[in-house]
């Protein structure tokens, strides 16, 4: 093995290095040895990172011993004390040679050998070249002879290192990159708030299979990964994140941004980025630590040209085993033609669904208050912060990434402590596009301008279809102009598709994010519904088509932009109209009694061990697996009556919508027709389900009956029970949850009082239970008192009273409630309670 040959001398003896590298030349021909000296430094190269580097990977250390060499400070208080404590290790051998006669007996390393013989110096010789002649034959025999003694990296430990990261790198760990305040912390630190989002990996070799998991399995094991994500989806923060949790594995993580990558040396970029990442850590040193992490950012920007880029990726391969790389989500779709991403695992960054949302406001909520905080409040807190996150993300109207979950969870917070009240949270919207603006750079002045361009634009994209093409664009700036003062269209499309408001892809022009989009096509309605036959026509053909969903997100976004009763008196209009030939379903004991047999034999409800914090997990999780299961809407008018059921289950939650979100500004009147409006169309579908079940009861039991068949165990007695208990279980199950459903889309917090005089005006179960399932939900509270009228009204009703118990139970599981309570409901409702003292004394509650 060639043998690495490093010579410390001074610049003063520098004819004397290059007749020893003349004496040198066959043992390099023969790569018995490799030579390097500081005149192998380029222009623009550290001088001090590259001898470091090349002292610390030398074999031999050579050095050229005279009065200058004595004299030079770098030399012998850097260069030799380095080489001293190599030879010491075993690591590398020292071998003097005297070229020119000085005092060096008494210096530490005259205890090495030297040459020539006798240490005579080199001037001294009569004949030069004899000279170097015996000094080269003692140096071969030295080199032969020497064997370094391998250190292994794993010899060398975090604490043998004695490093730690930089100040300046601390504070960019921690640096939110936003600024957020909040009334109980001075300062949000991104380690107080982080999230770990969830990955979507997608193996091209197996069919597309698709896995979700945590990001967090991207700091157990090494391995290669290529992370795609959109713009502020939370890729430098994942990275940053990471770089703390490989610090507590004890390896060494660097960062680099590729944006900053200007030439393909890897040397010098993690000399310059590890000297600048950590305190009393130098390159060379790293490069000998085995357990390093290289975090490349934002690779889609690297300054490299496709030679230069992938023999950086090359080199980054051969040095590192473990590497995370983040780019842009349109690039990953390129990343097959790169050879050296072959290897990578491949993941997008998903968006922060039910369950993520919950930890991250939980984190909100608690800040500054960890230790004080109790249970109930934090749950209750973050299911109204969740709430109404999301009926703003609804959908992904505003993308679910973790930035604009803060924004608004802080504007929620700002407005409640100003008393500002959120027109259907046109605030937050109006917000969030104001801050697009600012990002990028249009004056304050130029506003108005941007918001009717893009109302226009909006509209001009709704009447056309998904985008307008570049004919279709001329044509819109043209109009526009006709109408309005002329803008400069290169630099308003410049600005507001290189910042995000809007996307070119293809020569297409759309918008980038839905909410931009609905909140301007509802704001051309709002503006000019009145004035406008044809903005009437329009408003009528999204309530017709109220199935769709852009087309009620739509109508919701009016709402943000108009008090005018006309919107309300339209929605009405719409809900009176679907199964208006049905009653209204009153599930009293006598529309249930086919079902009370069945409810006798169910088995009875047990409240059971469960933690708190657990059970909302698994709810959120279920959620998130529903909703990506869930196919898009048809665009497309499906069957009349799924187009009923859908608009049923839409306009509910527009009206509902409008009455948590302008209480505060529509008459009781108004507010208790709206209510009764959605209540109203749910319970005609309950009454239209309940009696086509019953109609078609026989031919489902036929069913049901066939497929039990199957079994030959069962004799055709069983078949016929289990059939009818399957097919009783199915229509139960229906009707707790289109009750649920009702009390989910049209309740309110502060609008209980309309729900109760309802409920006393039409004095049904169904009534009752919505209004008992809307204090649940929205008060989140176990009113012991509540639930003792709601049971006596019940308390001849089987099914119903079934239905309010499973309420309360799930209540229990999602909340904190005191023991003391849960007797009383025990009690109250003949819940048998299951381990339940041992539960409050362990306080499962605590998440």
């Amino acid at each position: 093995m060639t043998k690495k040959v490093f010579i410390s001398y001074s610049h003063k003896d520098e004819s004397h290095r290059e007749d020893l590298e003349e004496q040198l030349s066959m043992l390099k021909r023969q790569n018995i040895i490799s030579v390097w000296h500081d005149r192998k430094i380029t222009a623009g190269d550290d001088w001090k990172m590259r001898i470091d580097e090349n002292l610390e990977s030398a074999d031999i250390i050579i050095f050229l011993v005279s009065p200058s060499f004595l004299g030079s400070d770098y030399c012998y208080d850097v260069e030799v004390k380095k080489a001293q404590e190599r030879h010491e290790e075993g690591a590398a051998s020292i071998i003097s040679i005297i070229v020119r006669s000085c005092d060096w007996t008494g210096c530490e390393f005259s205890k090495f050998q030297a040459v020539p013989t006798d240490a005579r110096p080199i001037t001294l010789w009569e004949d030069k070249d004899s000279a170097w002649l015996n000094a080269v034959n003692g140096l071969k025999k030295h080199i032969n002879e020497f064997s370094p003694k391998p250190v292994s990296a794993n010899n060398l430990t975090m604490d043998e290192i004695k490093t730690t990261p930089s100040a300046l790198q601390l504070t960019w760990l921690d640096d939110t990159e936003i600024l957020l305040t909040h009334r109980k912390a001075d300062k949000v630190k991104l380690s107080n708030i982080y999230v770990s989002p969830d990955l979507e990996f997608c193996d091209s070799l197996k069919n597309k299979e698709i896995e979700i998991v945590s990001s967090d399995t991207l700091f157990k094991e090494p391995g290669y990964f290529l992370l795609s994500g959109e713009e502020q989806q939370g890729k430098t923060t994942l990275l940053k994140y990471g770089f703390r949790a490989f610090l507590k594995k004890e390896y060494l993580p660097v960062y680099i941004d590729a944006k900053s990558i200007k030439n393909s040396d890897l040397t010098k970029l993690l000399e310059h980025e590890v000297e600048k990442q950590y305190d009393y850590l130098n390159y060379v040193t790293f490069n000998k630590y085995e357990k390093k992490v290289l975090l490349l950012d934002n690779f889609e920007e690297i300054g490299l040209n496709q030679k230069f880029r992938n023999l950086l990726l090359e080199n980054v391969n051969k040095k590192f085993d473990w590497v995370i790389i983040t780019c842009q989500s349109s690039f990953s779709y390129i990343s097959s033609e790169i050879p050296s991403l072959d290897e990578y695992k491949k993941a997008e960054i998903l968006g922060f669904g039910n369950f993520k949302r919950e930890e991250i406001v939980q984190k909100w909520i608690s800040l500054g208050v960890e230790e004080s905080i109790n249970d109930t409040d934090l749950y209750s807190q973050c299911d109204e912060l969740k709430a109404q996150l999301n009926t703003i993300i609804k959908k992904n109207i505003v993308p679910a990434k973790p930035i604009y979950i803060l924004m608004l969870v802080q504007m929620f917070e700002a407005y409640a402590q100003q008393n500002i009240e959120l027109t259907s949270y046109g605030h937050c919207y109006q917000q969030l596009i104001y801050q697009s603006f600012k990002k990028a750079g249009i004056q304050g002045k130029d506003y108005e301008k941007y918001l009717n361009v893009l109302t226009e634009l909006a509209w001009a994209i709704f009447k056309q279809g998904e985008y307008l093409n570049k004919h279709q664009l001329d044509v819109f700036f043209d109009d526009y102009s006709q109408t309005y003062l002329s803008v400069d269209r290169q630099e308003v499309l410049k600005k507001l598709t290189s910042h995000s408001i809007l996307e070119e892809n293809e020569f297409r022009i759309k918008f980038k994010y839905s909410y931009i989009y609905y909140f301007f096509v509802g704001k051309k309605i709002a503006d000019g519904f009145s004035e406008s036959s044809d903005l009437k026509a329009d408003v009528r053909n999204l309530l017709e088509n109220l199935h769709r969903e852009d087309f009620a997100n739509i109508l919701i976004f009016i709402t943000h932009h108009t008090k005018d009763s006309w919107v309300l008196n339209e929605i009405k209009s719409v809900l009176s109209i679907l199964f208006e030939d049905q009653s209204k379903a009153t599930l009293t004991k006598e529309q249930l009694s086919s079902m009370d047999d069945f409810i006798k034999v169910i088995p009875d409800l047990v409240l059971e061990q469960r933690e708190i914090q657990n059970e909302r997990d698994s709810h959120n999780r279920k959620l998130d697996e529903i909703e990506r299961k869930k196919e898009d809407d048809n665009e497309n008018a499906p069957i009349d009556i799924l187009a009923d059921i859908n608009k049923t289950f839409k306009g509910m939650e527009i009206a509902g919508q409008i009455i948590r979100n302008r209480h505060a500004t529509i008459t009781k009147t108004s507010l208790y027709e709206l209510a009764n409006s959605g209540i109203s169309t749910g319970l005609r579908f309950l009454d239209y389900f309940i009696k086509i079940s019953d109609a078609a009861k026989s031919d489902i039991l036929k069913v049901i009956e066939t497929q039990l068949a199957e079994n030959p165990n069962l004799t055709n007695n069983e078949i016929q029970m289990h059939a009818q208990s399957a097919y009783l279980h199915i229509t139960y199950s229906i009707i707790n949850g289109v009750v649920r459903k009702i009390a989910s889309a049209i309740g309110s917090k502060e609008a209980t009082e309309i729900y109760s005089a309802l409920e006393e005006q039409e004095k049904t179960p169904a009534y009752t239970l919505i209004n008992q399932s809307i204090e649940l939900q929205f008060k989140r509270i176990l009113d012991v008192n509540s639930i003792e009228k709601t049971s006596e009204k019940l308390k001849n009703n089987p099914v119903c009273l079934r239905i309010l118990k499973e309420m309360v139970v799930q209540h229990i599981y999602m909340f904190p409630v005191e023991y003391k309570t849960k007797q009383q409901l025990s009690e109250l409702l003949g819940i048998s309670v299951k381990q339940q003292r041992l539960m409050d004394n362990k306080k499962i509650g605590k998440g």
